[in-house]
C-alpha cells in the first residue's frame, strides 16, 4: 500500500520545554484505517493537527518531519493546497466548524466547488448527496441551518463536508462521540469502505469502534506512540462535602408541557420532567430526537413555544438573561461543543475563578476552592494558565464541566459531557458528579453511553420529540 502521509521523529514542545509529542513515527497508507487511542491530553489531537500543518499557539516543532503526499504541510503554500482537497479533518467540536449563518447545503456546495471547480451542477449535487449518505446524514437535513441540528447531526454534517471533497487523507477526531450506538455502528462501517480508498486516522476513546474498524491500532501515551495498550487507572475521588441540608424528596426541577418547534416542525412535544434534589436523571434517545433541545431549553438558551418550568417549587423564566436579572436560580449547561462554550481569551484559572466568584455573589458559596475543583476534574496545575486553544478536546470538556460545577447551579445539565473522555477519566468525572448529590444538586445527564446511564437513578427516553 502506498503511504499518503509520513511522520518521522516528530517532537512538538511547549515554550518551557515540555514535549507534547516526543519522537513520533507514523505512516498512513491509502485504503487503511489506523486507530489512535490514549488518555485525554496524551497528544492525539496534536498529532492530527500536525498532519494538517497546524500548531497550537505557542507550540514549537523542535524535531522531525511531516509529509503528506510527499510535501511538508507546515509550508503555508503547501498547507493551502492540501487543506480541503487532499486532507480532510473532523474536529472534536464540529459545530464550531459550521457557519451558523449559512445552510449546511450551501456550505457543502462551496466545499465541492473548491475541490472540483470544473464540475457541473448535477454532478456536484450528486457528490453532495453521496457525501451525506457516507456520513449517515439524512440529505433532507442539509437544508437546515446549523442551529437547527442536534449535536450528532452537526457532527455528521461536518463529516459530510469532509467527505464531499473525497480527500486522500481523512483525520477523524472522536467522530462518533455525539451519536447513538446504532448510528455510530452504521457510520463506523463506512470508514473502512470508502470507494476512493483514502488513508484514515481514527482517533477515538471508543475501543469497540476502533477494534471493529481499524486495520491496526496505535496508542499515544504522554506524547509517545506505540503498539501497546496500557491504560492508567484514575484514582477514585471522594464526594463533595455536604453544603446544604436540602431534602432529597423536594423536587429540584419540574417542567411540564414543553413544546419546541423549528419552523412548523415540532422538535419537542408536550414533554414533562421532574428531578429530585440530589437525584441524577439520564436522558437517552437517537441522534436528533430532541435531547439537546430539551437540555438547552431548561438552561435558558432557547425559549419553548409552550411549557412551564419550576425550580424548587418556584416558577422561573425560560430566558437565562431574564433569570439572572431577576435573581432566579441558575441552571448550568455543559454542552457538546466545549470550544464554543469557553472564552478563547480566558485561561482555565480565570474561567474557574470567575465561576466560583459568581456562586459566592449569588449566595451559593460552597467552600470549594480552585485547587479542589481542578483536582476532581483531573485538570493538572500545568493547564491553569492555558487558553482553550492550548487544550486537548477532552481537557476543554472537563474545563467546561468544572466551570459549570464551580458556579454551584441549582441544576446541572450535562449534554454528552464525557463523550470525548477516555474511560478512566470518564469514571473520575462521574465519581465527581456522584458526589454533588450530597449538597442537593439535581443533575440531568444526556448520554448515549451505557456506562454513563448506569450512574443515573432513572433513565428517560426521548423518541421523535416525546418522552417515554
Amino acid at each position: 500500500m502506498t503511504a499518503v502521509a509520513r511522520v518521522r521523529g516528530l517532537t512538538i514542545s511547549t515554550p518551557d520545554g515540555v514535549h507534547l509529542l516526543d519522537g513520533v513515527d507514523l505512516e498512513l497508507a491509502g485504503g487503511q484505517v489506523t486507530g489512535l487511542v490514549g488518555a485525554s491530553g496524551s497528544g492525539k489531537t496534536t498529532l492530527a493537527l500536525c498532519l494538517l500543518g497546524h500548531l497550537g499557539r505557542g507550540l514549537l516543532r523542535t524535531a522531525g518531519t511531516v509529509e503528506v503526499t510527499g510535501a511538508d504541510p507546515f509550508l503555508p503554500a503547501v498547507r493551502r493546497r492540501l487543506r480541503g482537497r487532499v486532507t480532510g479533518y473532523l474536529p472534536q467540536d464540529p459545530a464550531s466548524a459550521l457557519d451558523p449563518r449559512r445552510r449546511v447545503l450551501a456550505q457543502l456546495r462551496t466545499a465541492a466547488r473548491i475541490a472540483c471547480p470544473g464540475e457541473d451542477r448535477a454532478a456536484r449535487t450528486a457528490r453532495i448527496v453521496d457525501a451525506a449518505r457516507e456520513a449517515a446524514l439524512d440529505p433532507d437535513l442539509l437544508r437546515r441551518f446549523p442551529g437547527q441540528l442536534s449535536g450528532g447531526q452537526a457532527q455528521r454534517a461536518v463529516l459530510a463536508w469532509t467527505m464531499v471533497t473525497r480527500p486522500r487523507l481523512i483525520l477523524l477526531d472522536e467522530p462518533t462521540s455525539g451519536l447513538d450506538p446504532d448510528t455510530a455502528l452504521r457510520l463506523s462501517r463506512r470508514f473502512a469502505a470508502l470507494p476512493w480508498r483514502p488513508a484514515v486516522l481514527l482517533i477515538s476513546h471508543d475501543l469497540g469502534l476502533v477494534d471493529r474498524v481499524a486495520g491496526r491500532t496505535l496508542t499515544m501515551d504522554r506524547g509517545r506512540l506505540s503498539d501497546a495498550r496500557a491504560p492508567v487507572r484514575a484514582p477514585a475521588v471522594p464526594p463533595f462535602p455536604a453544603a446544604t441540608a436540602t431534602s432529597l424528596t423536594t423536587p429540584a426541577l419540574t417542567c411540564t408541557g414543553v413544546t419546541v418547534r423549528h419552523g412548523a416542525s415540532p422538535v419537542l412535544q408536550d414533554v414533562a420532567v421532574q428531578i429530585g434534589a440530589g437525584e441524577i436523571v439520564g436522558v437517552r434517545g437517537a441522534s436528533g430526537s430532541g435531547k439537546s433541545t430539551l437540555a438547552r431549553a431548561l438552561c435558558g438558551l432557547l425559549r419553548p413555544a409552550a411549557g412551564d418550568l419550576l425550580v424548587h417549587g418556584a416558577r422561573i423564566d425560560w430566558d437565562a438573561g431574564a433569570r439572572a436579572r431577576a435573581g432566579q436560580p441558575y441552571l448550568a449547561y455543559a454542552g457538546q461543543d466545549a470550544r464554543a462554550a469557553l472564552n478563547p481569551h480566558e485561561t482555565v484559572r480565570q474561567a474557574l475563578t470567575r465561576a466560583l466568584d459568581s456562586a459566592a455573589r449569588r449566595g451559593r458559596a460552597t467552600g470549594r476552592t480552585l485547587a479542589d475543583i481542578t483536582d476532581r476534574f483531573a485538570l493538572g496545575p500545568e493547564l491553569l494558565d492555558r487558553t482553550p486553544d492550548r487544550l486537548s478536546g477532552g481537557q476543554r470538556h472537563r474545563v467546561a464541566l468544572a466551570r459549570a460545577v464551580a458556579a454551584a447551579p441549582a441544576v446541572l445539565v450535562c449534554d454528552e459531557s464525557t463523550a470525548s473522555l477516555d474511560q478512566d477519566t470518564e469514571a473520575r468525572v462521574l465519581d465527581t458528579l456522584d458526589g454533588l448529590r450530597r449538597d442537593g444538586t439535581a443533575i440531568l445527564l444526556v448520554t448515549h453511553s451505557d456506562r454513563v446511564a448506569a450512574r443515573a437513578d432513572r433513565v428517560l427516553t426521548l423518541h421523535e420529540g416525546r418522552l417515554r
